[in-house]
Protein backbone atom coordinates (compact mmCIF):
# COMPACT_ATOMS: atom_id res chain seq x y z
CA UNK A 1 0.00 0.00 0.00
CA UNK A 2 3.20 2.23 1.03
CA UNK A 3 4.46 1.99 -2.82
CA UNK A 4 0.55 2.41 -4.23
CA UNK A 5 0.55 5.54 -2.19
CA UNK A 6 4.27 7.02 -2.95
CA UNK A 7 3.61 5.78 -6.57
CA UNK A 8 0.58 7.77 -6.89
CA UNK A 9 1.91 10.57 -4.99
CA UNK A 10 5.14 10.74 -7.58
CA UNK A 11 2.59 10.26 -10.98
CA UNK A 12 0.59 12.89 -9.81
CA UNK A 13 3.52 15.30 -9.03
CA UNK A 14 5.70 14.73 -12.53
CA UNK A 15 3.95 17.31 -14.51
CA UNK A 16 3.72 19.73 -11.96
CA UNK A 17 7.08 20.24 -10.66
CA UNK A 18 8.52 19.44 -14.74
CA UNK A 19 6.88 22.58 -15.22
CA UNK A 20 8.32 23.96 -12.66
CA UNK A 21 11.69 23.42 -13.70
CA UNK A 22 11.05 24.27 -17.17
CA UNK A 23 9.45 26.67 -19.05
CA UNK A 24 6.63 25.25 -22.11
CA UNK A 25 8.08 24.21 -25.03
CA UNK A 26 7.56 26.06 -27.86
CA UNK A 27 4.61 24.89 -30.30
CA UNK A 28 5.67 22.67 -32.79
CA UNK A 29 8.57 21.37 -31.57
CA UNK A 30 9.41 17.80 -30.07
CA UNK A 31 10.17 17.74 -26.69
CA UNK A 32 10.71 15.01 -23.47
CA UNK A 33 10.62 15.45 -20.07
CA UNK A 34 11.80 13.40 -17.49
CA UNK A 35 11.95 12.55 -13.50
CA UNK A 36 14.65 10.37 -12.33
CA UNK A 37 15.33 9.26 -8.80
CA UNK A 38 18.38 8.06 -7.32
CA UNK A 39 19.57 7.07 -4.38
CA UNK A 40 22.87 8.39 -4.71
CA UNK A 41 24.15 12.19 -4.04
CA UNK A 42 22.90 15.18 -6.51
CA UNK A 43 27.10 15.97 -7.42
CA UNK A 44 27.96 12.87 -7.85
CA UNK A 45 24.84 12.75 -10.53
CA UNK A 46 25.98 15.80 -12.09
CA UNK A 47 29.50 14.96 -12.51
CA UNK A 48 28.36 11.78 -14.56
CA UNK A 49 26.78 13.24 -16.69
CA UNK A 50 28.75 16.21 -17.63
CA UNK A 51 31.60 13.27 -18.23
CA UNK A 52 29.05 11.45 -20.82
CA UNK A 53 28.59 14.69 -22.11
CA UNK A 54 32.04 15.00 -22.82
CA UNK A 55 32.75 11.51 -23.94
CA UNK A 56 29.87 11.96 -26.88
CA UNK A 57 31.84 14.84 -27.90
CA UNK A 58 31.10 16.09 -30.51
CA UNK A 59 27.27 15.15 -30.81
CA UNK A 60 26.99 16.34 -27.72
CA UNK A 61 28.42 20.21 -26.40
CA UNK A 62 28.34 21.17 -22.89
CA UNK A 63 26.78 24.51 -22.96
CA UNK A 64 27.16 25.32 -18.84
CA UNK A 65 27.44 22.86 -15.62
CA UNK A 66 26.87 23.85 -11.83
CA UNK A 67 25.34 22.03 -8.45
CA UNK A 68 21.74 22.59 -10.05
CA UNK A 69 21.36 22.15 -13.51
CA UNK A 70 23.69 20.92 -16.63
CA UNK A 71 23.27 21.94 -20.02
CA UNK A 72 24.26 20.79 -23.21
CA UNK A 73 23.11 20.89 -27.44
CA UNK A 74 22.79 17.70 -29.33
CA UNK A 75 23.63 17.25 -33.24
CA UNK A 76 22.38 14.23 -34.91
CA UNK A 77 25.50 12.99 -36.63
CA UNK A 78 24.05 14.02 -40.29
CA UNK A 79 23.90 17.49 -38.70
CA UNK A 80 19.95 18.14 -39.49
CA UNK A 81 18.62 17.62 -36.24
CA UNK A 82 19.44 19.85 -33.12
CA UNK A 83 18.11 19.56 -30.05
CA UNK A 84 18.85 21.65 -26.61
CA UNK A 85 19.40 19.24 -23.34
CA UNK A 86 19.14 20.00 -19.78
CA UNK A 87 19.16 18.22 -16.70
CA UNK A 88 18.54 20.02 -13.18
CA UNK A 89 19.03 18.18 -9.81
CA UNK A 90 17.43 18.64 -6.05
CA UNK A 91 17.23 16.50 -3.19
CA UNK A 92 14.45 13.82 -3.37
CA UNK A 93 12.96 12.56 -0.02
CA UNK A 94 11.73 10.07 -1.63
CA UNK A 95 15.13 8.35 -2.09
CA UNK A 96 17.61 10.24 0.27
CA UNK A 97 19.12 10.85 -2.82
CA UNK A 98 18.64 13.34 -5.75
CA UNK A 99 15.81 13.91 -8.02
CA UNK A 100 16.99 14.83 -11.50
CA UNK A 101 14.87 16.23 -14.17
CA UNK A 102 15.56 15.95 -17.80
CA UNK A 103 14.33 17.59 -21.09
CA UNK A 104 15.32 17.68 -24.54
CA UNK A 105 13.47 19.96 -26.81
CA UNK A 106 14.27 19.90 -30.72
CA UNK A 107 15.26 23.24 -32.11
CA UNK A 108 13.90 22.97 -35.59
CA UNK A 109 10.28 22.98 -36.31
CA UNK A 110 9.78 19.19 -36.63
CA UNK A 111 7.02 16.74 -36.12
CA UNK A 112 5.56 16.88 -32.69
CA UNK A 113 6.18 12.90 -32.99
CA UNK A 114 9.61 12.27 -32.77
CA UNK A 115 9.63 8.38 -32.44
CA UNK A 116 11.71 8.94 -28.89
CA UNK A 117 14.41 11.12 -30.38
CA UNK A 118 14.24 13.64 -26.99
CA UNK A 119 13.61 10.76 -24.87
CA UNK A 120 16.64 8.92 -26.16
CA UNK A 121 19.10 12.02 -26.50
CA UNK A 122 18.13 12.28 -22.18
CA UNK A 123 18.05 8.21 -21.67
CA UNK A 124 21.36 7.72 -23.67
CA UNK A 125 23.77 10.06 -21.96
CA UNK A 126 22.52 8.21 -18.54
CA UNK A 127 22.73 4.33 -19.43
CA UNK A 128 25.96 4.92 -21.29
CA UNK A 129 27.12 6.56 -17.83
CA UNK A 130 26.00 3.62 -15.93
CA UNK A 131 23.26 5.88 -14.22
CA UNK A 132 20.19 3.74 -15.15
CA UNK A 133 21.68 0.66 -12.93
CA UNK A 134 22.76 2.78 -9.72
CA UNK A 135 20.65 1.91 -6.56
CA UNK A 136 17.43 3.87 -6.33
CA UNK A 137 16.90 4.15 -9.94
CA UNK A 138 13.25 5.43 -10.88
CA UNK A 139 12.34 6.81 -13.95
CA UNK A 140 9.14 8.93 -14.35
CA UNK A 141 7.43 9.58 -17.57
CA UNK A 142 4.60 9.19 -19.70
CA UNK A 143 3.49 10.22 -23.42
CA UNK A 144 2.28 13.54 -22.36
CA UNK A 145 5.34 14.97 -20.77
CA UNK A 146 7.94 12.98 -23.34
CA UNK A 147 6.51 12.73 -27.10
CA UNK A 148 7.03 9.66 -28.71
CA UNK A 149 8.20 7.65 -25.63
CA UNK A 150 6.57 5.06 -26.31
CA UNK A 151 7.95 4.57 -29.94
CA UNK A 152 11.98 5.24 -28.45
CA UNK A 153 14.63 2.60 -29.53
CA UNK A 154 17.54 4.28 -27.75
CA UNK A 155 21.02 3.26 -28.21
CA UNK A 156 23.58 4.72 -27.19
Amino acid sequence: MRTLLLATALLSGLLGSLAAHYSAPVPYHAFCRVMWLFAKPCDEIGTKIVQQIRAFYPQYMLVSASALSVKANHTSLDGLQAENVTFTFSSAVETEGCRTGGQSISLGFTSLLDNGLNYCNLFNLLSASGLTSSPGFIEITNEWACLGFGLATCKA
